[in-house]
């Protein structure tokens, strides 16, 4: 079998295959039945098979836990830490929860009437995330990811070589399109056929 980054007796390189799965707990069907943690192995299981298949299999992902179970073989870029330094994130994160406590803190020890407005302003900050932030940074994400990964993860990837690039959720789908537009003869797929061959 040929091991990631070696070639054969003849100097060939190993075909390179590119999984996304920013979101694994998420699927390409907004209305799977599939269970998070089942479509979490999917994504572990066929990268493991391209890489026992002699495949040099980079995975790129957004989520952080999960991946103790992964073939050694298979190269991790994890991108949760670039998320979290985005601008994006960090401003909600300190305009909404940061500045407020600060705000609040002289007074929250004042007895009851500072433990009350903790609470509100606890609630306050907790709504205003839930309700406004999350749906707008849910349509923004798969995007801002893209980005991270164009400029973070793909200067490491050499692209010569690459044969298929796996596309195993929704969140995933900018960067698996700006590839196909970036390079038109690379099979990029959301089928999860394990097959080096498969057409898209």
């Amino acid at each position: 079998m040929t091991m990631l980054g070696d070639g054969d007796v003849h100097g060939a390189q190993p075909p390179k295959v590119l999984v996304l799965a920013m979101d694994p707990r998420l699927t390409m069907d907004p209305a799977t039945s599939v269970p998070a943690k089942r479509q979490h192995k999917r994504v572990i299981g066929l990268a493991g098979y391209f890489a026992e298949e002699g495949a040099r299999v980079d995975l790129v992902t957004a989520e952080p836990d999960g991946w103790a179970s992964l073939d050694e073989r298979v190269r991790l870029h994890r991108l949760d830490r670039a998320e979290a330094r985005h601008p994006l994130p960090w401003l909600e994160h300190t305009v909404v929860i940061r500045a407020p406590r600060i705000a609040v803190r002289p007074v929250a020890r004042a007895g009851r009437l500072g433990a009350r407005l903790e609470r509100a302003r606890s609630r306050g900050s907790r709504a205003v995330h839930r309700r406004l932030f999350v749906p707008f940074y849910r349509h923004v994400r798969p995007h801002l990811l893209a980005r991270i990964a164009r400029r973070r993860v793909l200067r490491e990837i050499d692209t010569g070589g690459l044969v298929r690039v796996i596309v195993m959720d929704r969140t995933s789908v900018p960067l698996g399109r700006r590839l196909a537009r970036l390079h038109p003869d690379l099979v990029v797929t959301t089928r999860q056929e394990r097959s080096l061959d498969a057409k898209p």
